[in-house]
């Protein structure tokens, strides 16, 4: 593969009498890797595994526990799938929106708050702040 911005940039390599194949992703170590250097594809795919696992937990975030526990839950089994190589993630303002829109998600889904309710993010950020102090 190669990276650059241009998309239409051909290499060919010979190993061993054979051409390589020029790909234009792949997936390394769990990871996206684009030929374009953008992490878009593998934000989505974290995004997908991590809503994921949010509903492989459902028994526990929708049941009678103590929010506290719930968001532990959430600290330890739906955010590390999301943030999974988010070191190497350059974003811009449509990807930290979308996932900011997963954390939202879950302390919406967490605190049982209807899609039709009208509540501010940095109200429910501040609900979520309050109620579930550790």
């Amino acid at each position: 593969m190669v990276i650059n911005k241009p998309k239409d940039t051909k290499c060919k390599i010979m190993t061993n009498g054979s051409d390589l194949e020029q790909v234009t992703q792949y997936k390394y170590l769990g990871s996206w890797i684009t030929e374009d250097g953008k992490c878009d594809v593998d934000v989505r795919t974290r995004i997908a595994m991590a809503k994921d696992a949010f509903w492989k937990h459902k028994q526990l975030m929708r049941g009678n526990i103590n929010l506290r526990v719930k968001k532990r839950i959430l600290q330890c089994y739906v955010f590390p799938v999301l943030k999974y190589s988010c070191e190497s993630w350059t974003l811009n303002k449509d990807l930290i929106r979308r996932i900011n829109a997963v954390e939202q998600w879950c302390y919406r889904r967490l605190l049982k708050i209807k899609w039709t309710d009208k509540i501010s993010n940095e109200e429910l950020l501040r609900i979520q702040e309050t109620d579930m102090i550790l």
